[in-house]
């Protein structure tokens, strides 16, 4: 009341001393530039609101009512006498429950059928299909609208007690979730989950459950919702996909890159990773993945040649590698690569330029999935020209002349080479062309070159290509050869026993009879005859090849 009186009497005693509302009223309504006339009671109305906003209170304070019934209306403005009100699942033709009351116990009809004077008592929660339809009902009734509708409730969080569904497909009652952009849906979870999961909120349809981490959202992959568990997500519109704000205690995995490989001593793989034994994973639930493991490059291709050319890496490209673009036939790979070009194992199909993509431990189906690694029974060695220099610790690195139609070639030096040896960087030469006897530096190869020329640069390995990534080389075992012995001269005394002849290296030769034919004038003798050698205990056993090592398990890292 003092707010009001000061709003519209002039007086010229001192005020009573107001509170800040009624102070802050007196500054608005007596302003210079306020061009309106207020009445007192709307005077009085900002003052009881400004003082209930600077702290004050107003016990049982209402506020207004909407009408009980809702009325709905023709394209005229006039009530829809009779008509029908339909309710689906946005997007279906599903119907969707509405209800009596407020507590939602009984359902409405469906399709609800208005009064004479277009009025029906309609309460839900959610997102709804609404088609409305002037009477007669059904089939032969005016559409007069179909929009999408949803309700009024102001609940941003909502608890939707223990979930249903399976692990991977989570279902819940919560049907005040009407997908709005920021609601909050709590729940305990009754499962744990073995991959990627979605969430179902009242029919409202399956969405995406993500788990973001310091790249962005990405899929789960098994074990961050575990049963009995308090789990809290929060609705993200724009994408149409539930984020996890709580638990987030799961294993810390923080700053493990995607695709590293673990050394693990335990039996079950940490989380967001799974032991590495080739297995085909999904192109689009991983992708992250995906990209780790493959490079996409522009090249060229021809039509008919096997050639890709205009490429601006291939340090880590070689024999046995995958490829796929448009143009190259399914299940193509690489033969040999130079430092532009690669020769694939078929020919194009097409004339074009464009996305080349190659993949380091194969591609899977070829459209939908991709492979790990396979590690089983193997270790890892470092690819040797990491960083863009060879440090020719798993190769051998020399120049070969080689000439066309022969499989005789001469290398610059052979040391460090060996029989079994696989030969790349080398285009006289075919894919996957090996050492099969060295002399010298004469090497004899498993294939005739298909060129001629001296002094090119070869790569000598026990891998296909110990510079390609994925590459697989070496053998539990391995059976000498008569080349691989140390060469090795007799010496000291010979002896040879024919019958009653005896011959002793210096010293003079005698027999039992006295035969002088065999004795020459200057002492020695010669004697020639057939000699057939017997093999003294050789059996040609491999010998192992395999260090003391110990097992262990290893697990690549799926998802941030």
């Amino acid at each position: 009341m003092i707010a009001m009186v000061a709003a519209n009497e002039t007086t010229t005693t001192s005020p009573p001393r107001l509170n800040i509302g009624s102070r802050f009223a007196i500054r608005i309504l007596k302003g210079p530039k306020l061009m309106m006339k207020i009445t007192s009671r709307f005077a009085a109305a900002i003052c009881i609101g400004l003082f209930y906003l600077a702290g004050g209170s107003i016990a049982n304070a209402g506020t207004l009512l909407p009408p009980g019934m809702q009325v709905f209306l023709d394209n005229n403005g006039l009530p829809l006498s009779s008509a029908c009100v339909y309710f689906y699942i946005p997007n279906t033709t599903s119907p969707k429950d509405t209800y009596t009351s407020a507590d939602q116990t009984t359902p409405n009809t469906n399709p609800v059928q208005l009064d004479a004077a277009g009025r029906a008592v309609i309460y839900g929660t959610g997102v709804y299909r609404q088609v409305v339809k002037a009477s007669p009902c059904g089939v032969s009734g005016v559409t007069i609208w179909d929009q999408l509708t949803a309700s009024t409730d102001s609940s941003v969080t909502i608890f939707a007690g223990a979930s249903a569904g399976t692990p991977n497909a989570i279902t819940v009652v919560a049907p005040e979730f009407t997908g709005a952009d920021g609601q909050v849906i709590n729940y305990i979870s009754t499962n744990t989950n073995t991959g990627p999961a979605t969430l179902n909120a009242s029919g409202f349809g399956a969405v995406q459950i993500v788990r973001d981490s310091a790249t962005g959202p990405g899929a789960l992959t098994g074990g961050e919702l575990v049963a009995t568990n308090a789990v809290s997500v929060i609705y993200d519109a724009t994408a149409g996909t539930f984020h996890i704000l709580s638990p987030i205690t799961w294993p810390n995995t923080a700053g493990v890159p995607v695709g590293a490989i673990i050394p693990f001593a335990g039996f079950t793989a940490p989380a967001n990773s799974a032991f590495a034994y080739g297995q085909a994973v999904s192109r689009v639930t991983y992708a992250s993945l995906f990209t780790a493991f493959t490079s996409t490059q522009n090249g060229s291709l021809t039509l008919g040649s096997p050639i890709i050319t205009g490429l601006t890496d291939t340090t880590q490209f070689g024999r046995g590698q995958y490829v796929e673009s448009l143009g190259i036939p399914g299940g193509a790979t690489i033969l040999s690569c130079t430092s532009s070009t690669c020769t694939l194992s078929a020919n194009a199909t097409t004339t074009r330029t464009g996305s080349i993509t190659f993949f380091a431990y194969g591609n899977g189906d070829g459209v939908t999935t991709f492979n790990l690694p396979d590690y089983r029974g193997k270790g890892l060695a470092g690819r040797d020209n990491m960083g863009g220099t060879a440090a020719n610790v798993s190769q051998v690195a020399a120049t070969l002349t080689t000439t066309a139609t022969s499989a005789s070639a001469t290398v610059s030096s052979a040391t460090g080479l060996a029989i079994g040896m696989t030969l790349s960087g080398n285009a006289n030469l075919s894919s996957g062309t090996t050492i099969t006897a060295i002399s010298g530096t004469t090497l004899t190869l498993s294939a005739v070159a298909t060129g001629t020329q001296a002094g090119v640069a070869t790569r000598f390995s026990v891998f296909p290509d110990a510079q390609a990534l994925g590459n697989l080389g070496g053998t539990q075992t391995v059976t000498l050869l008569t080349t691989n012995l140390p060469a090795y001269t007799p010496s000291g005394t010979v002896a040879v026993t024919n019958g009653t002849l005896i011959m002793r290296s210096g010293g003079a030769v005698t027999t039992a009879g006295g035969a002088a034919d065999f004795i020459t004038s200057d002492g020695l003798v010669t004697i020639t005859a057939a000699f057939t050698g017997v093999a003294q205990g050789g059996a040609s056993i491999p010998l192992s090849n395999l260090p003391p090592m110990a097992t262990i398990n290893y697990a690549v890292r799926l998802t941030p």
